[in-house]
């Protein structure tokens, strides 16, 4: 078995913008930015900014149901 370039990298999280969010999820950005105001989506934020990014593994999860989002990861 061979092992690719792919194999080897870590699982390092695909950080999608909020435009992409609401686009994935079929709803407006504004609705995405209610609902982290809310802490109902896991996002993160990097410390001393105000940009917003959401791990798109966990907001797949969040969308069935496999946690209950809002955590601030930082």
């Amino acid at each position: 078995m061979a092992v690719t370039a792919e194999d080897s990298q870590p699982n390092i999280p695909q950080l999608l913008r909020v435009d992409e969010v609401a686009q994935l999820l079929k709803v407006k950005p504004r609705t995405i930015y209610d609902t982290v105001q809310q802490e109902r989506i896991p996002f993160r934020r990097p410390p001393g900014s105000n940009i917003l990014r959401f791990d798109l593994d966990e907001v797949l999860a969040w969308t069935r149901g496999e946690n209950n989002g809002g955590k601030n990861k930082r």
